[in-house]
């Protein structure tokens, strides 16, 4: 791969293919975040209505909603988005770590294309493939406009801020970096003009956010993240590796160290490696000072503010740090003697193939199988209740059925309405939710849909199923499977 044999060329090109290919497979039906997605994109609510009980900007779901116009709304056309996406972020990555040169663009782009992580949220109706994307662009539009500070390619750097801003909200400590490593640049090369120009290009950009602030400052005080606890450092430490990864299972677990150690590499290495010698220094590499500051702040300044707010953290957050950390672990395999290299290269691609392929075959949520089940069986007069809501959409979404349906705290289950969510699941009566759900079926069957481990309503929605047993006859119809989105149904038939 050093001398780039034709042999190596086409190597690099089977595992480009292959993962632009697994970009758009996957064997599972849609989960919740999914299908509240289309749910929003395609809903009759106006996007910023739908937003403010949801918690996201918008760009996004107006994207998506524009799809499943074109496209249609099944569950591949909207995954489909995100697979364009992924893809695009393979040449964008390139030309930024081409920068650094032929031997660590090539291997970054191997790394990048069988990434479990990116693989991942390319098969996902999620806005993560996005964020990546953008993150890379905005990497590609502040160097340009470093290097040249004219007006496009400061229009460029403008626009990019303005989309990640509206795409999420963690993508502003990601510009927040940006503007901390141009300043800091500026200061030291003398170039006070042209950081100006950038920082202020990032700031015009940002600035769009006015746009969107009331649905913001809405979202702040009644919706937050009650799906998940405060976050604590060494959580964020953990679940940054295992997104790297692509898994929480040994797999990942252990693909996620790989890449972590080579980032390390990457970051610290002079340069390549002499005979069997790496020399490695306590400073950054000078090559690597921008990229290492970027994921190193960016990730820093939420990882802060998710602490000391009490915030949650996902591993699909550090999408804003993703493309800077491939191309330290990209870096950090390039350094290695020919031989070592093209051992290590061959062992993290073939595990992230492995992984993805596992991930692409493993079913999310049992909600298919529900509206299924469901059905084909259920009468005119019966009523479908969802507890908690939050395994509604992912159900609601594959249901043809048009009876009732009642989700708790509220809603029917084509969404789920994040406001003042734990206070409403505290205060709902469970015992009166329960009687009038089974008054609104009379003569017919609940249709009970539930799961396991939803925080702050396992507890009422135990009460509810409770209640129902103790006025109706049981029949279990759907056993819970250890999935990622796990679920139950159980009709109670007449009384």
């Amino acid at each position: 791969m050093t001398a780039f044999h034709p042999s190596a060329r086409v190597a690099v090109l089977l595992v480009v293919v292959s993962g632009v290919v697994l970009r758009f497979i996957t064997a599972s039906p849609l989960w919740l975040d999914e299908a509240l997605s289309v749910h929003i994109a395609d809903g009759d609510l106006p996007l910023a209505e739908a937003l403010r009980r949801d918690g996201h900007p918008g760009l996004y779901y107006l994207l998506l909603g524009w799809w499943l116009e074109w496209f249609g709304g099944s569950e591949g056309a909207a995954r489909v988005l995100s697979g364009v996406f992924g893809v695009l972020t393979l040449p964008a990555l390139w030309c930024a770590a081409r920068r650094h040169g032929r031997v660590i663009a090539t291997t970054t782009l191997c790394i990048a294309a069988s990434s479990p992580y990116l693989i991942r949220y390319s098969t996902e109706a999620r806005m993560y493939a996005l964020v990546v994307l953008l993150v890379t662009l905005g990497w590609l539009a502040i160097e340009r406009a470093w290097e040249q500070p004219k007006a496009v390619h400061l229009a460029a750097v403008a626009v990019v801020s303005a989309a990640l801003v509206h795409t999420h909200y963690w993508s502003f400590y990601a510009l927040g970096a940006g503007v901390l490593i141009v300043a800091g640049a500026g200061i030291r090369n003398r170039r006070a003009g042209p950081a100006a120009a950038i920082i202020g290009a990032t700031m015009a950009g940002a600035a769009t956010f006015v746009a969107w602030i009331d649905v913001f400052l809405d979202q702040i005080r009644e919706t937050g993240t009650p799906w998940a606890t405060r976050a604590r450092p060494t959580e964020i430490f953990i679940e940054t590796l295992q997104g790297l990864g692509g898994s929480f299972r040994f797999e990942g677990e252990t693909l996620g160290f790989v890449l972590a150690v080579f980032a390390a590499l990457g970051t610290f290495a002079v340069g390549a490696a002499h005979g069997d010698t790496i020399e490695i220094r306590a400073t950054v590499a000078r090559p690597m000072r921008t990229p290492a500051a970027a994921a190193g702040l960016g990730l820093g300044l939420g990882a802060a503010v998710a602490i000391l707010t009490a915030g949650a953290f996902e591993a699909r957050y550090s999408a804003i740090a993703l493309p800077f950390l491939l191309l330290l672990a990209g870096r950090g395999v390039a350094v290695l003697a020919p031989r070592p290299r093209l051992i290590v290269s061959v062992l993290v691609v073939s595990l992230g193939f492995a992984i993805s392929i596992d991930e692409a075959r493993r079913t999310r949520s049992q909600g298919e199988q529900v509206a299924a089940a469901i059905d084909g069986a259920i009468g005119a007069d019966d009523v479908i209740v969802f507890c908690p809501d939050q395994v509604g959409p992912a159900t609601t979404h594959y249901l043809a059925a048009t009876n009732e349906r009642r989700a708790f705290p509220s809603g029917d289950g084509w969404t789920v309405d994040w406001r003042d969510y734990l206070d409403r699941a505290t205060t709902t009566d469970a015992v009166a939710f329960a009687i009038e759900a089974s008054d609104a079926a009379g003569d017919g069957s609940v249709w009970f849909v539930g799961g396991v481990g939803y925080r702050g309503v396992d507890s009422p929605c135990g009460v509810v199923n409770g209640q129902l047993d103790a006025m109706r006859s049981r029949h279990n119809v759907v056993q819970l499977r250890e999935l990622f989105e796990g679920m139950f149904a159980i009709r109670y038939g007449p009384r």
